[in-house]
Order: C-alpha cells, then structure tokens, then sequence
C-alpha cells in the first residue's frame, strides 16, 4: 500500500510571532499559548501534516513541545540551508513572509526526515545540560580572571567561583534524579559509561541530545553528529577533508572522550597511535577515533536493546 504524502505546513519563527504557511491558508499568530492552540488547531485539519520551520536557537522550542504532545510530526531544519536554497532560487530579499514561502518549497523539493523528539525525561536532561555548559562556561571565565586579575578582587572572584560550583553540583544532582527515574535512560548510561573514556556527562549528552542513535544507520549517525569527513574535490585537485555542521553538543563531549580514551581505552589508543605513525595529524586521528568511540557504543546500545526484546 501506497505511503500517504504528507502535507506540509511551514512556520517561520520570531521571538513575538509565528507565520504561517500552507495549502489551504496563510496566516500569522503570536507565538505564545493561545497562538501555539491556533496553529494546532489549523495543523490538525490536515490528513497526514507535517510541520517544518527554521531552527532559531531556542524560539521554537514551545512549538516543538505543542507538536510532540499531540504527536504531530515536524522538522527542524537547518538555516544556512533553507537560505542557501532562496538564493539559488534566486530570491534575495527577506521578510518573514518571503522566508516561510521559502521554507515551505525548500521541504516540498527535498527529502525532509521527521525529528525523532526525546521523551519528555531526556528533554529535560538536555535542558540541564544546556544550563550546566553555561555554568561550567562562566566558572572557567573566573577561574582565568583569578590568574591575572588584582588582589583587591580576588575575594569577589573566589566567591562567585564557589557559587556556581555549588549550582553545578545541583544541576548535576538534578540529573542523575532523572536518569535513574527512567529505567531505560539508566540501564542505557551504563551500557555506554562501560566504554573506557565515556563518563556521565558524554554519556547523558548522547542519549538525550542525539536520541536517534538506536534508529539510524552508521553511516547517519556519523553525520548528524559532524563527524563524516566531506570531499572537497574539483577536476585534479583533492583538497584537504573536512568535518561541518551536526550536533555540536554531542560532538564537544566525544572530543574530551576520545581525548581520554585515546590514554586509556586499549582499542582506542592502539587505533589513534596507528594513524599517527601513517602521519595522520592529531585532530585528524582523534575525529577518526570519535567516529570508531560512537559507532561501538551505538553497537552497544543497539545489542542491549535487543537483549531486553528477547
């Protein structure tokens, strides 16, 4: 039987509004709890919809919740590409009606996969994360002003210091909570912290943040994380690969892993050496060490998870 085509719906974000874009109307509404129960309503008269819009760093997130609990599928999709696709359209102004109609035929003529959204326990736990990176983020800013900052500030600087020492204990208390509130979460965080390199943090950032690690292929998972080197050929000339774009968070958190198990994990460090003595360049050896770190804990994840299906 024939899969039904989706209808797509495309919204462009702002932090005061929402435009609204699809076949059957156009409209705009304030993006706040009575527009986001507007947009459903409209969203919901459609057989088969499917909701796209411009990642915007943060501003989507209640819409993506609304979605998610009503269990309507969306995508969020990456700026640079929807804009890269106007321009070759040859569209060089920008307004917000412009972009949504931009966005919209950008999902009509590509291949747009539905988000796999986080349950709601590791959306959460990703939230925290976020704010422990800020956390962590501004501990280290005054740790280097202690090192070349006058002695008159020092008791400031120290004291601040043991305040976000104390809320990141909390943030973290906050998420070992959650994790072990869900039995699978945490069953899935030993499997991963087993792997020499991988501690709590790493392991929390990768189930919670790239959640689509059991779904996928090795070969997606790799770059939807930014880890797949990219040609960069023309005719003769074979440029240097490069790594871009995928999730930064997670692929952050398996730089330090890698970086450690690349000392004390026996399979990493044997493979990091190698590449080095072909003359590989250290951050070339470690991405190629991330990639084989991630591809055996996806491995991993995946076996346990068959083991609890058996």
């Amino acid at each position: 039987m024939q899969k039904q085509a989706s209808q797509i719906i495309a919204i462009d974000i702002s932090k005061e509004t929402l435009e609204v874009l699809s076949e059957k109307r156009s409209f705009s509404v304030a993006n706040d709890e009575q527009g986001l129960a507007e947009l459903l309503k409209h969203v919901r008269t459609f057989e088969n919809p499917f909701t796209v819009f411009e990642a915007t760093g943060g501003y989507e997130r209640n819409l993506i919740e609304a979605l998610a609990s009503k269990a309507l599928a969306f995508a969020r999709l990456n700026p640079a590409r929807v804009r890269s696709f106007a321009k070759s359209e040859g569209v060089k102004a920008k307004t917000d009606p412009i972009d949504t109609r931009m966005i919209l035929r950008f999902a009509q003529q590509k291949e747009i996969r539905p988000d796999c959204p986080a349950s709601p326990t590791r959306q959460k736990i990703a939230d925290l994360l976020d704010r422990r990176n800020h956390l962590s983020a501004a501990l280290t800013q005054e740790k280097n002003r202690l090192q070349n900052s006058p002695k008159t500030i020092h008791h400031s600087i120290k004291r601040i210091s043991k305040t976000l020492e104390k809320e990141l204990h909390a943030i973290e208390t906050r998420i070992r909570k959650l994790v072990k509130s869900d039995s699978a979460l945490h069953e899935q965080a030993k499997v991963a912290q087993s792997v020499i390199g991988i501690g709590e943090i790493t392991a929390w950032t990768i189930l919670c943040c790239l959640s689509e690690i059991h779904a996928l292929s090795r070969n997606k998972i790799v770059a939807l994380t930014g880890i797949a080197p990219f040609n960069d050929d023309s005719g003769k000339t074979r440029k240097k690969r490069r790594i871009q774009e995928g999730r930064a968070k997670v692929r952050k958190c398996l730089y330090m892993a890698t970086k450690t198990a690349a000392v004390h994990n026996p399979v990493i460090k044997e493979y990091v050496e190698n590449l080095r003595k072909r003359g590989k360049p250290y951050n070339c050896a470690i991405v190629a060490g991330m990639r084989k770190l991630l591809l055996h804990l996806q491995s991993l994840l995946k076996k346990h998870a068959l083991t609890l299906a058996s």
